[in-house]
Protein backbone atom coordinates (compact mmCIF):
# COMPACT_ATOMS: atom_id res chain seq x y z
CA UNK A 1 0.00 0.00 0.00
CA UNK A 2 1.58 3.28 -1.05
CA UNK A 3 1.01 6.55 0.71
CA UNK A 4 1.09 9.80 -1.21
CA UNK A 5 0.97 13.03 0.76
CA UNK A 6 0.06 16.38 -0.69
CA UNK A 7 0.58 19.56 1.22
CA UNK A 8 -0.82 22.87 0.07
CA UNK A 9 -0.20 26.11 1.90
CA UNK A 10 -2.81 28.71 1.07
CA UNK A 11 -0.83 31.82 1.98
CA UNK A 12 1.90 31.42 -0.64
CA UNK A 13 1.05 34.34 -2.94
CA UNK A 14 -0.50 32.26 -5.69
CA UNK A 15 1.86 29.29 -5.50
CA UNK A 16 1.36 25.92 -3.88
CA UNK A 17 3.19 22.62 -3.93
CA UNK A 18 1.54 19.76 -5.77
CA UNK A 19 2.07 16.02 -5.39
CA UNK A 20 5.31 16.13 -7.37
CA UNK A 21 6.55 19.34 -5.74
CA UNK A 22 5.64 21.39 -8.83
CA UNK A 23 4.66 25.01 -8.30
CA UNK A 24 1.62 26.10 -10.26
CA UNK A 25 0.71 29.68 -11.09
CA UNK A 26 -2.70 30.47 -12.54
CA UNK A 27 -5.18 33.29 -12.31
CA UNK A 28 -8.46 32.63 -10.52
CA UNK A 29 -11.14 31.28 -12.84
CA UNK A 30 -14.84 31.85 -13.08
CA UNK A 31 -17.74 29.66 -14.25
CA UNK A 32 -20.24 31.40 -16.48
CA UNK A 33 -23.67 31.56 -14.84
CA UNK A 34 -25.22 29.53 -17.65
CA UNK A 35 -22.66 26.72 -17.17
CA UNK A 36 -23.25 25.81 -13.52
CA UNK A 37 -23.91 22.07 -13.30
CA UNK A 38 -24.65 22.12 -9.59
CA UNK A 39 -24.66 24.69 -6.82
CA UNK A 40 -24.50 23.75 -3.15
CA UNK A 41 -25.80 26.12 -0.50
CA UNK A 42 -25.19 26.39 3.22
CA UNK A 43 -26.17 29.14 5.65
CA UNK A 44 -24.22 29.95 8.82
CA UNK A 45 -26.29 31.36 11.69
CA UNK A 46 -25.88 32.69 15.20
CA UNK A 47 -22.26 32.96 16.16
CA UNK A 48 -20.08 31.60 13.35
CA UNK A 49 -17.87 28.92 14.90
CA UNK A 50 -20.18 28.77 17.91
CA UNK A 51 -23.44 28.73 15.94
CA UNK A 52 -25.05 26.48 13.38
CA UNK A 53 -24.73 25.76 9.69
CA UNK A 54 -27.75 24.68 7.68
CA UNK A 55 -27.01 22.69 4.53
CA UNK A 56 -29.77 23.57 2.11
CA UNK A 57 -30.95 20.64 0.00
CA UNK A 58 -32.97 21.09 -3.17
CA UNK A 59 -34.69 17.72 -2.74
CA UNK A 60 -38.47 17.50 -2.76
CA UNK A 61 -39.60 18.07 -0.07
CA UNK A 62 -36.67 20.25 1.11
CA UNK A 63 -34.39 18.23 3.37
CA UNK A 64 -32.27 20.77 5.21
CA UNK A 65 -29.58 19.52 7.56
CA UNK A 66 -28.51 21.56 10.59
CA UNK A 67 -24.99 21.07 11.94
CA UNK A 68 -24.09 22.45 15.36
CA UNK A 69 -20.72 24.17 15.36
CA UNK A 70 -18.21 24.86 18.10
CA UNK A 71 -14.60 25.87 18.11
CA UNK A 72 -12.24 22.99 18.92
CA UNK A 73 -10.75 22.83 22.42
CA UNK A 74 -7.35 23.65 20.91
CA UNK A 75 -8.75 27.03 19.83
CA UNK A 76 -10.40 27.81 23.16
CA UNK A 77 -13.82 26.35 22.39
CA UNK A 78 -15.76 23.52 23.99
CA UNK A 79 -15.11 21.11 21.10
CA UNK A 80 -18.65 19.76 21.36
CA UNK A 81 -19.71 20.27 17.73
CA UNK A 82 -18.26 20.18 14.25
CA UNK A 83 -16.04 22.98 12.97
CA UNK A 84 -15.30 24.47 9.55
CA UNK A 85 -12.00 22.60 9.24
CA UNK A 86 -13.76 19.24 9.73
CA UNK A 87 -16.42 20.12 7.18
CA UNK A 88 -13.78 21.27 4.69
CA UNK A 89 -11.80 18.04 5.25
CA UNK A 90 -14.93 15.95 4.64
CA UNK A 91 -15.80 17.75 1.41
CA UNK A 92 -12.25 17.65 0.08
CA UNK A 93 -11.79 13.96 0.95
CA UNK A 94 -15.01 12.97 -0.83
CA UNK A 95 -14.21 15.09 -3.89
CA UNK A 96 -10.61 13.86 -4.14
CA UNK A 97 -11.68 10.22 -3.76
CA UNK A 98 -14.15 10.68 -6.63
CA UNK A 99 -11.34 12.03 -8.84
CA UNK A 100 -8.98 9.30 -7.62
CA UNK A 101 -11.47 6.58 -8.52
CA UNK A 102 -11.94 8.02 -12.02
CA UNK A 103 -8.17 8.26 -12.61
CA UNK A 104 -7.49 4.79 -11.18
CA UNK A 105 -10.24 3.30 -13.35
CA UNK A 106 -8.74 5.01 -16.42
CA UNK A 107 -5.36 3.55 -15.45
CA UNK A 108 -6.85 0.05 -15.57
CA UNK A 109 -7.34 -0.62 -11.88
CA UNK A 110 -9.90 -3.32 -11.13
CA UNK A 111 -13.16 -2.75 -9.22
CA UNK A 112 -11.62 -4.68 -6.32
CA UNK A 113 -8.66 -2.29 -6.28
CA UNK A 114 -10.97 0.73 -6.45
CA UNK A 115 -12.89 -0.53 -3.39
CA UNK A 116 -9.65 -0.38 -1.35
CA UNK A 117 -8.95 3.29 -2.11
CA UNK A 118 -9.41 5.83 0.64
CA UNK A 119 -8.45 9.45 1.12
CA UNK A 120 -7.86 11.17 4.42
CA UNK A 121 -7.63 14.96 4.45
CA UNK A 122 -6.09 16.63 7.47
CA UNK A 123 -6.84 20.34 7.68
CA UNK A 124 -4.73 22.31 10.14
CA UNK A 125 -5.13 25.96 10.98
CA UNK A 126 -2.87 28.20 13.01
CA UNK A 127 -1.11 31.55 13.15
CA UNK A 128 1.25 32.50 10.34
CA UNK A 129 4.74 33.96 10.60
CA UNK A 130 3.56 36.99 8.64
CA UNK A 131 0.62 38.50 10.49
CA UNK A 132 -0.95 41.91 10.22
CA UNK A 133 -2.07 43.40 13.53
CA UNK A 134 -1.35 40.08 15.26
CA UNK A 135 -4.05 38.28 13.27
CA UNK A 136 -3.86 35.80 10.42
CA UNK A 137 -4.08 32.13 9.72
CA UNK A 138 -2.55 29.70 7.28
CA UNK A 139 -4.28 26.57 6.10
CA UNK A 140 -2.15 23.46 5.63
CA UNK A 141 -3.66 20.41 3.99
CA UNK A 142 -2.32 16.88 4.00
CA UNK A 143 -4.03 14.53 1.58
CA UNK A 144 -3.20 10.88 2.32
CA UNK A 145 -4.08 8.37 -0.36
CA UNK A 146 -4.27 4.71 0.65
CA UNK A 147 -4.82 1.64 -1.50
CA UNK A 148 -2.65 2.46 -4.51
CA UNK A 149 0.21 0.23 -5.49
CA UNK A 150 2.24 0.39 -8.70
CA UNK A 151 1.65 3.65 -10.55
CA UNK A 152 -0.03 5.16 -7.51
CA UNK A 153 1.90 8.41 -7.50
CA UNK A 154 0.97 9.16 -11.12
CA UNK A 155 -2.69 8.32 -10.44
CA UNK A 156 -2.71 10.54 -7.33
CA UNK A 157 -1.14 13.37 -9.35
CA UNK A 158 -3.79 12.99 -12.07
CA UNK A 159 -6.54 13.01 -9.41
CA UNK A 160 -5.02 16.17 -7.94
CA UNK A 161 -5.30 17.80 -11.39
CA UNK A 162 -8.95 16.65 -11.73
CA UNK A 163 -10.34 17.36 -8.25
CA UNK A 164 -12.18 20.72 -8.08
CA UNK A 165 -11.01 21.28 -4.47
CA UNK A 166 -7.37 20.73 -5.46
CA UNK A 167 -7.71 22.99 -8.47
CA UNK A 168 -9.38 25.72 -6.40
CA UNK A 169 -6.61 25.61 -3.80
CA UNK A 170 -3.80 25.50 -6.34
CA UNK A 171 -5.16 27.87 -8.95
CA UNK A 172 -7.57 30.07 -7.07
CA UNK A 173 -11.25 30.70 -7.58
CA UNK A 174 -13.09 33.87 -8.32
CA UNK A 175 -15.04 34.91 -5.25
CA UNK A 176 -17.90 37.36 -5.46
CA UNK A 177 -19.66 38.87 -2.45
CA UNK A 178 -23.20 40.15 -2.79
CA UNK A 179 -25.38 41.69 -0.13
CA UNK A 180 -29.09 40.79 -0.22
Amino acid sequence: MSRVALRASILQTGATRGVMGVRTYMLPTEIKASRHEYTASATANKGGRAGTVVINHDAQPPLNTTINLSAPKEMGGPGTGSNPEQLFSAGYAACYLTALNACAKSAGKTPEQLEKLSVEVKTSIGPTDVQKDGKGYALVLEVIVKGLDEGGEEIAHAAHQMCPYSRALNHGVKSTTTIS
